[in-house]
């Protein structure tokens, strides 16, 4: 019930914003909208994500010490005669333990993956939801998306991307704070971001 009061609010401050143009859009209002900002400072996709990284490094650690027991063993393998049939099972034992483990590490980065999307996608169809109902309550027929990141000139790839964005110019029909609220809690980097800029208007 507090989440749809928070939303019925946040909706009709945005509403004043949208009123204005509503008129001049004959074709229904066009918004824009940071869709990596929204993941980006979202609580529960930052940890999913976090886990994600914390197993695959854990993941990483433990097939490199398993490839160096390999590799220590395969030294021990030179101390067989060549040709020898105790040399010639001892190969074939450290081939089929080096295959086991290519396989298994492919296995588990198919894996990752696979859940790492899932996650992606679970909070895109989460932020889908919520713009969906701000639009239609406000009467906006399109969202585009946009990066709202400053370009430093600087640095050539970014003025490059800079750019190649879709978006130019926008007058006041960003969704993004209002999505952010809607979607839940956020990091704890965003919210000393906002404070910060409180403290210094």
């Amino acid at each position: 019930m507090n989440n749809k009061l928070t939303f019925a609010l946040v909706v009709a401050i945005v509403a004043t914003g949208f009123s204005q143009i509503a008129s001049a859009q004959d074709g229904g209002i066009v918004a824009v909208l940071d869709v990596a900002k929204v993941f980006r400072v979202n609580k529960s996709f930052d940890d999913q994500m976090k886990q994600i990284k914390g197993e695959a490094d854990m993941l990483k650690t433990q097939i490199q010490q398993e490839q160096a027991k390999i590799q220590e063993d395969a030294q021990k393998v030179l101390a067989y005669e060549i040709g020898t049939d105790e040399r010639n099972q001892a190969e074939t034992e450290i081939e089929q333990r080096q295959a086991k483990l290519r396989t298994r590490a492919r296995q588990l980065e198919v894996d990752l993956l696979t859940r790492e999307a899932k996650i992606y996608h679970r909070t895109y169809d989460q932020m889908k939801e919520v713009v969906a109902s701000a639009s239609k309550a406000n009467g906006i027929s399109l969202v585009l998306r946009f990066d709202s990141t400053p370009v430093n000139p600087e640095n050539r790839a970014e003025v490059i991307k800079g750019v190649n964005r879709s978006v130019v110019f926008h007058d006041q029909l960003d969704l993004t704070s209002m999505v952010i609220k809607q979607m839940g809690p956020v990091t704890a980097e965003y919210t000393a971001a906002l404070q910060t800029q409180s403290t210094n208007r």
